[in-house]
């Protein structure tokens, strides 16, 4: 655990990296949930309950969504085409945070030292494992961290590193699979994120800018820990 978690406003410090901090923001859903007292949770779905979504059903999706989403970020050909509308709905919100935050992202992974590490992908494990360190756990922050696997496949695979793709979305797969398994089936499993993410049309996604709520800065804090 680190010292200094969030601020008033919401956000959180990087501390470690550099020495002004290093604050990014987490996006969220201007929609019918976003106001919803779970922070980020399907509201219909009961903490003492896994709704419709068969757990079995899990650990197969997760795995061939996280797998085919993170080949279709780094351009990399496939022809896996099920989940469609889970797949739009990932690649929209982590081009979203992508885009606005380019430059956060590609600090952090510089700041990894990969060439050092080969094909070792374990610390995305430990960045996670912090990352949800306070006990809180939703979409926004699930977004994050899959927003930081997907940059560091694409600076991998633009140096040749192909596999890099595979053993990133094994690893964050296998982290959500066993941590955060009760509470992604709580909250719908992947339908869930597509709700909690939905956007009616596209004037609406115009006039309701997606907020922010400070996870990905987590996200930035659990890698400050991590590497200091």
């Amino acid at each position: 655990m680190f010292a200094g978690r969030n601020n008033d406003n919401g956000f959180w410090p990087c501390t470690g990296l550099q020495s002004k901090p290093l604050v990014i923001p987490e996006l969220k859903a201007h929609n019918q949930f976003a106001v919803d007292s779970l922070q980020g949770s399907v509201p219909s779905s009961p903490s003492d309950e896994t709704g419709d979504y068969p757990p079995t059903a899990l650990d197969m999706d997760t795995r061939e969504i996280i797998d085919t989403f993170l080949i279709i970020f780094t351009g990399l050909p496939h022809s896996k085409s099920g989940r469609k509308q889970v797949l739009s709905t990932m690649r929209r919100v982590v081009d979203n945070l992508a885009v606005k935050h380019e430059l956060a992202y590609k600090g952090m992974i510089a700041r990894l030292n990969l060439e050092q590490k080969g094909e070792d992908v374990s610390f995305i494990k430990q960045v996670a494992t912090e990352l949800f360190s306070d006990g809180t756990t939703n979409w926004g922050r699930i977004a994050s961290l899959l927003t930081f696997g997907a940059m560091l496949c694409k600076y991998q695979n633009d140096r040749g590193h192909s596999k890099y793709v595979r053993l990133v979305g094994e690893e964050i797969s296998s982290y959500l699979l066993t941590e955060q398994r009760d509470w992604i089936l709580r909250n719908k499993a992947w339908d869930g994120f597509v709700e909690f993410f939905h956007v009616p049309d596209t004037e609406a996604a115009v006039r309701n800018t997606l907020l922010t709520i400070g996870g990905v800065a987590t996200l930035s804090a659990a890698l400050a820990y991590w590497i200091r």
